[in-house]
């Protein structure tokens, strides 16, 4: 019989998902990331109905993606000292108490300002429950079966970018925004709640006497978060950018399928990535994937005249994409200190979170200035900056340990 640590391809999800626990906190943690990942959906259709205005729209999103990336490692800090349990169900009472303040002030009319404040709040309030998961791996799997475990959650938060936005669109559209809104924050809380509830799961708590008050990311992590705020930005740039081109198309209707090409691809791409042994180590993955996804990504302004071949040059990009969204959080796995592993693994993605509007403001620069040729390019400049940044990052950490 073909042992845990032996299993190869597809076989290895069957085996991680046969470990004690693991389908029961997988199902919770997909219901757990849609507040996170529809949120900025939800609030620019909620915003931009009552005011009738995008741009306003736009504004109040910036405080709430800030929130969420300054608010997900401390949240994440505060799990491995007092147990995932307590930290997430507090968590959750701040969240639904935040949104419901900031859907209130939008619905009365209240002064714009007070939107501001109560988005930060929101976002701040939003923990990363997708690291909580991902802590619960790094326990019950061994280190053989890493891989495919981490590769698991990736698809799993592409499950829910691809279902997420599509749904909480058409609830908006048939129903009310402020609708689709609660419904994602239900689905968040029933799921985040599932998850508090299954303790044997859960990573232990950690001893706090001796440590610092304040949260300093892990030096062997620093490589890899700054260069997912880069890694962010490509995110950014796509979303704005296919919605422009779309338009200017004179098809606004084809940015949803785009959007669900890359998903769909960065989730096939997972499973392949998941499923293979490689002999690469997760940091190396991480660089030599990133610069090929950059050179497969000079070809989207080249392709931009033909829808077809857009498509087709988006679905191979998502392929090169996601070994470096796999090899990310294995590096952040592989490198957390004792005691620390939600915290780590909470950077990566609160670095993506931040460079997602970064992304955006350039790429819609580009593509006011010049079209969605140009704003394409810039794809292919973020994911080059990934690959620089993790390159010189590990070799500068590598100089400091010598």
């Amino acid at each position: 019989m073909t042992t845990a640590a032996e299993a190869t391809g597809i076989r290895a999800y069957g085996q991680v998902l046969r470990l004690s626990g693991a389908r029961s906190f997988v199902a919770a943690g997909i219901l757990a990331r849609f507040p996170r990942a529809t949120l900025s959906l939800g609030i620019i259709l909620l915003v931009s109905a009552a005011t009738g205005s995008f741009g306003s729209a736009g504004v109040v999103v910036a405080p709430l993606v800030v929130g969420m990336a300054i608010a997900a490692p401390l949240w994440s800090s505060r799990m491995d000292r007092h147990g995932q349990a307590r930290v997430i169900l507090i968590s959750l009472g701040c969240l639904v108490l935040s949104a419901s303040a900031l859907l209130a002030l939008v619905l009365t009319g209240a002064p714009f300002w007070t939107w501001l404040v109560a988005a930060f709040a929101t976002g701040a309030a939003t923990p990363d429950l997708t690291s909580a998961v991902r802590a619960r791996w790094t326990v019950l799997a061994p280190e053989s079966q890493r891989t495919p475990a981490l590769a698991l959650e990736t698809i799993a938060d592409q499950m829910v970018f691809i279902a997420g936005p599509p749904a909480i669109t058409a609830v908006a559209a048939a129903i009310d925004p402020a609708v689709a809104m609660l419904g994602s924050l239900v689905l968040g809380l029933v799921g985040g709640v599932w998850l508090a509830s299954q303790r044997g799961t859960e990573p232990a708590r950690t001893d706090t006497a001796g440590r610092p008050r304040f949260v300093w990311p892990p030096a062997g992590v620093v490589p890899v978060a700054l260069a997912c705020i880069a890694l962010g930005g490509v995110f950014g740039a796509f979303d704005v950018t296919l919605v422009g081109w779309a338009e200017v198309g004179g098809r606004p209707w084809l940015a949803g399928p785009a959007f669900s090409a890359l998903a769909v691809a960065i989730a096939v791409g997972s499973v392949i990535t998941g499923a293979r042994a490689w002999r690469l180590s997760p940091i190396a993955r991480y660089i030599g994937f990133a610069a090929l996804a950059a050179v497969v990504a000079l070809a989207l302004p080249v392709a931009q005249g033909s829808a077809p071949v857009l498509f087709a040059a988006i679905l191979v990009l998502g392929l090169a994409v996601s070994p470096v969204m796999v090899s990310g959080i294995l590096v952040a796995s592989a490198r957390a200190p004792e005691g620390r592993v939600t915290e780590t693994l909470a950077y990566p993605t609160a670095a993506m979170s931040l460079g997602v509007p970064i992304g955006g403001v350039i790429a819609g620069s580009a593509l006011d200035a010049t079209g969605p040729a140009t704003a394409l390019i810039t794809i292919a400049v973020a994911l080059a900056a990934a690959a620089a940044i993790a390159a010189i990052g590990e070799a500068l950490l590598r100089v400091s340990r010598r």
